[in-house]
């Protein structure tokens, strides 16, 4: 399968992807750490531009399957992205190919960015 999805911010592309057999099961460390009962998987976004948003976000991790939930940060006095988020999906299997797939893509910005599976908080649990 290939995915050809346009960055938010435009002009970044996915390149074809390159079949890498099956996806693996998740271990179970990783689903206590990164698995939360009603967000799902949670991955950790870095290294976003000024000017991105949820919506950035969310046209970035939307081709790999369902979202439960974008946030990126903003400041709270120029009310600009701080250079991270967060993206809550659904299905393992659609989070381990959003990482696989995104982490390491160089943007439309030249920025290169970071996505990994974000261990849960306790509280978060709750």
């Amino acid at each position: 399968s290939g995915i050809n999805a346009e960055y938010g911010g435009g002009g970044g592309r996915l390149a074809p992807d390159v079949d890498s057999g099956p996806v693996p099961n998740p271990t179970p460390d990783m689903v206590e750490k990164c698995f939360h009962p009603t967000h799902g998987w949670g991955l950790y976004v870095c290294n976003l531009d000024a000017e991105d948003s949820d919506v950035t976000l969310y046209r970035l991790f939307a081709p790999f399957g369902p979202i439960t939930s974008v946030r990126a940060m903003l400041d709270m006095t120029s009310n600009k992205c701080r250079g991270y988020g967060f993206v809550n999906m659904a299905k393992y299997d659609s989070a381990y190919e959003a990482v696989r797939l995104l982490h390491g893509l160089e943007l439309a910005t030249g920025r290169v960015l970071n996505v990994s599976f974000k261990a849960q908080k306790r509280s978060e649990f709750r």
